[in-house]
């Protein structure tokens, strides 16, 4: 048997030098947390799985789990704050409260596979059980920037939340929200996806006036301002003033730092409750911390007690002491748009040019063309690489079918629906035939294999995927696959060829994607972009 010399995806060894530098950026956020009195707590890497499913049911990753000799459902540690919760809580005295402590290693998630996703993580954290109030979360701040301040505060961007804050700030701007949970739940949903036209139309519908409305939903993607009429009402009040104090807490602390509340960027654990706080570094693609209030977690664990907490990705801050000086991007880089080669290109640069980004008639050879103004440089890709490429931070934004963003299952945001290049995603089979599987595999071609399988498997038909690159439609012309799932843009080719559409799968339009990064790097440049994109008739709001 042949010896596998890769290690699973998304699992990383540390040898020698690479090593020393994730040591002593463990060492070095230790040593902080130490000086301030923590004490350390050493967890287990193993757990009965039972004790988390409630806390997980909507975390967004899953736990690796197993079973034992002994019958009994195991779980790798896959998130430390819970654990610590379950295993400290209970075993406190009232005494030693408030308690604070710190703890080091790594958990395991088991993510979904794909470029530069990691399914194992160094983190360093603290945590401070039993007390509420602003004081225990402006002490975890402040440990918290004690432990990056060796960054320097020009290089981080500190990210304010608060938890639930968005619901009620658009409920307040618009009155029929809080009559309609599902259409709160659908704004919610857009919001998070800074789908910045959505959100403001909903708004509008829902009762908001124009300015509101607009103010709202365009904050989405700038960050919220506090001395806001948004923010004005007497029942936002203590949380704005939390906010407003962490942000003088961090600014006092590190001189030349970015603060934004984006209340659309507040992590969705299910157990945050308050404040939230996020870090982020440039010329790091991955957050550096994360951390908030959690008051109702202990108490799933039986003891109903206040905390506040944060965590530190040991590779990110390692990430970041690298490159300190020479390898942090300029301020002023330009923003980079990728779009793709094929037939949504003409009308890309037509909406852009609309929008005031003007770039030459791109050459066929350059891949790389800067617009007019030097603001801008189109990045010219296949249009199934635009999403990676913006996922992952090589473009700050990306124009591609709203198709290819839903296969890739890239994390990016979508602001701006563009009203072009309109098609759908169909289940065709051959004409005359009626499509009734009948306990076999049915066999699929496709080059939309992730979308096709989810499709499928929600109805519960078993299928085999047969992946093709292009003339999909031959494949069930000629027998080769029993259906096919593709695009169809007039149905010409596809009646051509003696088929015939069975069921749209979704409905596609070119959109304007945007990756996490790029709101940490050039949020403002995104923000007058969108904005431009939708006042200005290049596309429609």
């Amino acid at each position: 048997m042949k010896t596998q010399t890769n290690l699973p995806r998304g699992v990383q060894a540390f040898l020698f030098e690479s090593a020393e530098r994730r040591r002593r950026a463990e060492e070095r956020t230790v040593a902080v947390l130490r000086s301030a009195g923590l004490k350390e707590v050493i967890l287990p890497v193993l757990d009965f799985a039972d004790p988390y499913a409630a806390v997980q049911a909507h975390a967004g990753y899953e736990s690796y789990r197993f079973v034992d000799r002994q019958g009994d459902l195991l779980a790798l540690r896959s998130d430390f704050t819970p654990m610590a919760a379950r295993v400290l809580a209970p075993r406190l005295p009232d005494s030693l409260l408030p308690a604070e402590f710190f703890y080091r290693g790594d958990i395991v998630r088991d993510e979904a596979s794909g470029l530069g996703r990691l399914r194992e993580f160094s983190q360093a954290g603290a945590e401070h059980y039993g007390e509420g109030g602003v004081a225990a979360d402006q002490r975890m701040l402040e440990l918290l920037l004690s432990c990056v301040a060796f960054l320097g505060g020009e290089r981080l961007t500190l990210t304010l939340g608060f938890a639930g804050l968005l619901e009620r700030v658009l409920s307040l701007a618009a009155p029929g929200l809080d009559s309609s949970p599902a259409r709160l739940c659908e704004v919610m949903s857009a919001a998070r996806g800074r789908r910045v036209a959505v959100v403001e139309r909903a708004l509008r519908d829902l009762g908001a006036r124009s300015g509101p409305a607009e103010e709202a939903a365009v904050s989405l993607l700038s960050g919220f301002d506090l001395t806001s009429s948004l923010l004005a009402d007497s029942a936002l009040a203590s949380a704005v003033d939390e906010l407003r104090a962490a942000r003088a807490v961090a600014e006092s602390i590190l001189p030349g730092i970015t603060t934004v509340v984006d209340l659309a960027g507040t992590p969705t654990s299910p157990y945050y409750t308050g404040l939230t706080f996020g870090l982020d570094a440039r010329g790091v693609s991955a957050p550096l911390a994360l951390g908030g209030r959690y008051d109702n977690l202990l108490a799933e664990f039986g003891r109903d007690l206040p905390a506040v907490g944060f965590s530190v990705s040991i590779e990110a801050l390692a990430l970041a002491s690298e490159v300190l000086v020479d390898e942090t991007p300029a301020t002023g880089a330009r923003v980079r748009i990728a779009v793709g080669k094929g037939r949504l290109l003409k009308k890309t640069l037509a909406i852009l040019g609309a929008a005031g980004v003007a770039f030459p008639e791109p050459d066929g050879r350059r891949l790389v063309v800067p617009d007019l103004s030097g603001e801008f440089e189109l990045l010219l890709l296949k249009d199934d690489d635009v999403p990676t490429y913006v996922a992952h931070g090589s473009a700050a934004l990306g124009i591609v079918g709203s198709d290819r963003v839903a296969e890739s299952g890239e994390p990016v945001l979508s602001p701006v629906d563009l009203g072009f290049g309109t098609c759908r995603l169909s289940l065709i089979g051959r004409a005359g035939e009626e499509f009734h599987p009948n306990g076999h595999p049915v066999v699929v071609g496709t080059k939309y294999q992730r979308l096709a399988r989810a499709f499928f498997d929600e109805r519960r038909i078993s299928h085999e995927i047969v992946p093709l690159a292009g003339s999909v439609e031959l494949a069930a012309a000629l027998h080769l696959t029993d259906v096919v799932v593709d695009l169809i843009e007039t149905g010409s080719t596809m009646k051509a060829n003696g088929l015939a559409e069975i069921e749209t799968i979704l409905t596609s339009e070119a959109v304007l994607i945007a990756g996490r990064s790029a709101l940490t790097a050039h949020r403002e440049a995104v923000t007058s972009l969108v904005t431009r994109l939708c006042r200005k008739g290049a596309a429609p709001c």
